[in-house]
Formats: C-alpha cells, sequence, structure tokens
C-alpha cells in the first residue's frame, strides 16, 4: 500500500509580497501625514483665535471696573506699562524667531515697560508688587481675577502680548490699536507696535483688536 504524505505548504510572504505591501504603506502614508499634519495646524490656529479672545475679554473686564487698561507699574503709577505678557515668565531674546524690528518684544521683555497678565488679572500685584495693588472697594475698584488661571502660553508654546501702551498714548497717528497678539506658527511678530488706525493684523499673527482711540 502507497502511502500518501501530504505536501507541505510555504506560509511565508513572497518578497514580491513584501515590496508591494511597502509600497501601499508608504503611499498612504505620504498621502495621511500632510492631511493629519494640516489638522494639527488648524487646531491650533482655532485654540489661538480662541485665547486672544478670551484675554481680551479679560481685559476689557478690567478696564470696565477700574476705568483705565490694566498698565499700573510696581509705584503704584497708571499707564505706565507699556506692554502685557501671558505665561509663567517674562520674554527673553529667544523667545520669537524675529521681532520683526517692532517693540513689542522690548516693552514686554523691559521691566520697566513690561509685565505679566497674571500680575495685572490674577493677583493684583502690578510688576509682582502687592503694595501697588488697585483700589479693591469704593464703586472705581479691581473686581477680579479676570482670569479663571493662569494665562496661558499660544499654541507654538510662545506669550501673547497686549499692547496697553496705545491706551495712553497720545501720538496723533500712532497707537491708535490694542491688539491682543499671538506670532502664530512662525513666531515672528509681524504686526507693527506703531497700532496705526490704518494698520491690520501683519503675517501669520494671530490677533484682535481690543480697542481702537478716536
Amino acid at each position: 500500500m502507497t502511502t500518501s504524505h501530504p505536501s507541505h505548504r510555504n506560509d511565508g510572504f513572497t518578497l514580491v509580497e513584501v515590496i508591494v505591501v511597502l509600497a501601499v504603506v508608504l503611499l498612504l502614508s505620504g498621502i495621511a501625514v500632510p492631511l493629519i499634519s494640516g489638522y494639527v495646524e488648524d487646531s491650533k490656529r482655532a485654540r489661538g483665535e480662541a485665547e486672544v479672545k478670551m484675554l481680551a475679554a479679560a481685559v476689557s473686564s478690567a478696564y470696565k471696573d477700574v476705568g483705565i487698561f490694566p498698565s499700573r507699574n510696581s509705584s503704584s503709577s497708571n499707564s505706565t506699562v507699556r506692554c502685557l505678557w501671558s505665561g509663567p515668565t517674562a520674554p527673553t531674546a529667544s523667545t520669537f524667531v524675529s521681532s520683526g524690528g517692532h517693540n513689542f518684544y522690548q516693552w514686554a521683555a523691559s521691566s520697566s515697560n513690561g509685565d505679566s497678565l497674571d500680575n495685572q488679572l490674577l493677583s493684583n500685584t502690578p510688576q509682582g508688587s502687592s503694595g501697588a495693588a488697585y483700589p479693591t472697594t469704593g464703586n472705581i475698584r479691581w473686581r477680579g481675577p479676570y482670569l479663571a488661571g493662569s494665562s496661558p502660553l499660544d499654541p507654538w508654546g510662545r506669550p501673547y502680548l497686549v499692547n496697553v501702551y496705545s491706551s495712553f498714548n497720545t501720538h496723533n497717528t500712532n497707537n491708535k490699536r490694542i491688539y491682543v497678539l499671538s506670532a502664530g506658527p512662525d513666531g515672528r511678530i509681524d504686526t507693527g507696535e506703531r497700532a496705526r488706525a490704518t494698520d491690520d493684523i501683519a503675517g501669520d499673527d494671530i490677533a484682535i483688536i481690543l480697542h481702537q482711540r478716536q
């Protein structure tokens, strides 16, 4: 009697099959990665747009209560601080890719011209001084905190900036607009600090015009 032996099957992939699978994976990756990157960038811009509006609302609320835009310094002098920044630490020379030749960064980084939004809107300690606090009694008083927590960095890890200088500078042409601004994805501040009535948000900056002086 002849005994038949079952034939052995090779269940592995052939080289051609492996190459085809890899080609399909690479093709799908080439399509998916740009799409995913685009969605991530869109979500960051949407978050930035929402946060500049939130910060603008907080600054506006303080203005309505105190009667001036938050610009008090550590000596209790109003209309002194030129630029407010968000986040836990002041900007440094490496915070932004470029200042675009504008003074936003210089004002924010200056110990005399800059202050954090948290000091002005969260803790009522202008430039870190509790002795310089806005009044907390009377009809015109600080009714904060105006932020639910510490002010956020923008989606790219940089501070938002607010040029409150425009609220008290009386130049005939310049400093007409107050912006709440993010330098956007490229980290460059494109919107000029001159803030004339005819100037608009520039480059890929994300910003809102909080106030326009006549």
